[in-house]
């Protein structure tokens, strides 16, 4: 299933990178999804971020270790909600800065937004909840935290210029672990018209702040 997706991936990323899909045509950023967009917040999940050969290794290898941990119903959930939910919550943090400082994060209102880090970033986040949950020792607990702190290193490496919109992927992160957590579908599952109803806030939100 890794295998599949980020194959998919790859070939979106290879017509984006020989222009045959612009870049403009399936990238978000605040202010076009602000304008309605609201669709190129999924088509800018599809596209990997340079270096992409980097990007699409580590989206599937990510991907792997997340398939093998997790439910197949998790990591899709984890996918979703980590790349839609992260970007919603900090565009909505930017739309009502703007409130009072129209021009508040200027720089990142137009630059586009895409790739697959959040949607790693909330596999790892996921990965890390259920290691967390089975494994209690200390030691292993080191590990997990040890092993976030690697792959956060990592993506700095290869992506070292950071605007206030790489935020999204410590709140991915933050999903990812909470989606996967057993408690929490628990909790999730008996409210879903809670659930549905805070998603819907969420995006109103952004339209009413950008």
């Amino acid at each position: 299933m890794a295998t599949a997706v980020t194959a998919v991936s790859a070939v979106v990323t290879v017509a984006n990178r020989f222009g045959e899909l612009p870049l403009s045509s399936i990238s978000s950023s605040p202010a076009a999804v602000g304008e309605g967009k609201v669709w190129l917040l999924v088509s800018s999940a599809v596209i990997a971020d340079r270096p992409a050969l980097v990007s699409l290794l580590g989206f599937w290898i990510v991907g792997f270790a997340a398939f093998a941990i997790c439910s197949a119903r998790v990591v899709a959930g984890v996918a979703v909600g980590g790349h839609l939910l992260s970007a919603l919550c900090i565009y909505s943090l930017i739309g009502l800065a703007r409130l009072t400082r129209p021009d508040a994060f200027a720089s990142v209102m137009h630059v586009s937004d895409y790739g697959l880090s959040a949607i790693i970033a909330a596999w790892i986040g996921a990965i890390a909840s259920v290691m967390w949950a089975r494994h209690q020792a200390a030691t292993a607990r080191v590990l997990v935290v040890a092993g976030t702190l690697v792959c956060a290193g990592v993506g700095l490496l290869f992506r070292p210029d950071m605007t206030f919109l790489d935020t999204e992927h410590l709140v991915a992160y933050a999903f990812g672990a909470v989606l996967a957590s057993e408690r929490a579908r628990q909790v999730l599952a008996r409210s879903p018209q809670r659930l549905a109803a805070a998603a819907a806030s969420l995006i109103a939100a952004v339209f009413w702040t950008m």
